[in-house]
C-alpha cells in the first residue's frame, strides 16, 4: 500500500476515536421523546411512553357526579351555614353573585357533594330523586314550598335538622335559617326530596 494512504487512514481513525470519546465525556443531554418507536430485541416495536403501574398501587377514583361522597351531606349542611347572610339574587349560583333558592342548592351539592342537580325548583321535583315525607327528613334533604299552601311550588330550601332549613328567600333578602314550625313555612311546606343518599 502507498504510505500516504496508510498515513491518512490512520489519521482518520484517530480523529474518529477522539470525536467519539469527546461526545461520551460531555454531560448527558435531557431526554427527548421520539415520535418513532424504538425496536425491541425481538423485533417488535417498543413504546417508551407506556408507564407500568406497580401492582400494589391503587388507581385514583374517577370523578362521578352521580356517586355519593361519604359524609357529603354534612359538608353540604356545614357549607350552607357558612353562606348565611349572602344576598339573594335571581338566577344567582355563585358566592360572588349571590343565590336564588334553587341556585343555592345547585351550588352546595356541586361543590360539597360533587353532584349535578337540576337548575330549577320544578326540575328538581320532577327529577328521579327520592320523595321524602316530612317526618322522614334528614339533614341534606331539599324541602319545597308554595305560597301559603296555594299555587305551584316555587321555593326550595335545605333541611339541616331539628325542623330547621336554610334558604335564599325572595328579592332583597339574604340567605337565612328558618323553622318549619313557623306558621308561614308550615302552611307552605309541600314536599321534600333526597338527592344524596
Amino acid at each position: 500500500m502507498h504510505p500516504l494512504i496508510i498515513l491518512s487512514t490512520a489519521l482518520l481513525l484517530t480523529l474518529s476515536v477522539m470525536a467519539v470519546e469527546a461526545r461520551e465525556t460531555k454531560s448527558p443531554t435531557a431526554h427527548k421523546a421520539s415520535a418513532k418507536p424504538a425496536r425491541a430485541s425481538q423485533g417488535k416495536a417498543a413504546n417508551r411512553n407506556i408507564v407500568h403501574q406497580h401492582p400494589n398501587a391503587k388507581r385514583a377514583p374517577r370523578a362521578n357526579l352521580h356517586k355519593i361522597k361519604p359524609g357529603s351531606n354534612s359538608r353540604v349542611v356545614s357549607r350552607a351555614r357558612e353562606l348565611i347572610g349572602i344576598p339573594y339574587r335571581f338566577g344567582g349560583t355563585t358566592v360572588a353573585s349571590g343565590f336564588d333558592c334553587s341556585g343555592l342548592l345547585v351550588y352546595l351539592f356541586r361543590t360539597e357533594a360533587g353532584m349535578k342537580l337540576p337548575r330549577t325548583t320544578g326540575e328538581m321535583i320532577d327529577s328521579d330523586s327520592l320523595r321524602i315525607h316530612r317526618d322522614e327528613l334528614k339533614p341534606g334533604d331539599a324541602v319545597f314550598f308554595n305560597r301559603n299552601g296555594r299555587g305551584n311550588i316555587s321555593h326550595v330550601g335545605l333541611y339541616i335538622g331539628n325542623n330547621q332549613f336554610i334558604h335564599a328567600p325572595s328579592s332583597g333578602g339574604r340567605i337565612r335559617q328558618d323553622s318549619l314550625d313557623n306558621r308561614y313555612w308550615d302552611r307552605s311546606f309541600t314536599t321534600a326530596r333526597r338527592f344524596n343518599g
